[in-house]
């Protein structure tokens, strides 16, 4: 019985220890993050989520800081790894606007909005993502204005047998011209100005 009590003390122990390394990491990933060196912000925010203690908060700060470094595709996994787990509804709220941020800076328009509308249907109130979802939609229907407005090219209305026609007419011409250069060069006189 002893034996019990004293293995469920160290266990806590060191679950007490990890606890305080994911903790320790976090906060340094945060200073560096604040500092704007946000690789050594993801490689602490990695140690937070591989240790597994606070691993939403170590995920949300990790995609963060991969967001910030263009690591787009990266964030977006990470992001998506997180709406898989059950998240607090702020939480999600937040993860669901910070894809919508990562969409935008990929040109994902489409993505990006119904990221941004997934973020409004859980917290209505976000400003944020209701400005964004608004600068979105803008954005994409001025890509459709200016789409609808390039000139389209006209299809040729010369038929094939018309193209053919043109070319040999042309071919004639020119044969015609280099038998008229050639004769007037044997005579030594040249063709007069054709202005």
């Amino acid at each position: 019985m002893k034996g019990w009590k004293f293995f469920l003390l160290i266990g806590f122990f060191a679950h007490s220890i990890l606890h305080a390394q994911t903790t320790d990491n976090i906060s340094k990933g945060n200073d560096f993050y604040k500092n704007a060196e946000f690789d050594l912000a993801e490689k602490q925010y990695r140690l937070a989520v591989e240790q597994g203690n606070e691993v939403i908060i170590a995920q949300y700060n990790l995609a963060n800081a991969l967001l910030r470094q263009k690591k787009y595709k990266e964030a977006t996994t990470v992001l998506q790894n997180m709406l898989q787990t059950n998240l607090l509804a702020n939480t999600k709220s937040a993860v669901y606007y910070n894809q919508g941020v990562v969409y935008t800076k990929q040109k994902d328009l489409l993505s990006s909005i119904e990221a941004y509308k997934d973020a409004l249907r859980i917290d209505p109130d976000d400003v944020q993502a209701r400005e964004n979802l608004q600068k979105a939609l803008l954005e994409l229907k001025k890509q459709q204005q200016d789409k609808n407005n390039q000139p389209k090219p006209q299809p040729s209305k010369m038929s094939q047998k018309d193209a053919q026609n043109k070319l040999d007419q042309l071919q004639q011409k020119e044969k015609e011209l280099q038998e008229r250069l050639q004769k007037s060069n044997q005579k030594g006189n040249s063709l007069p100005k054709d202005w």
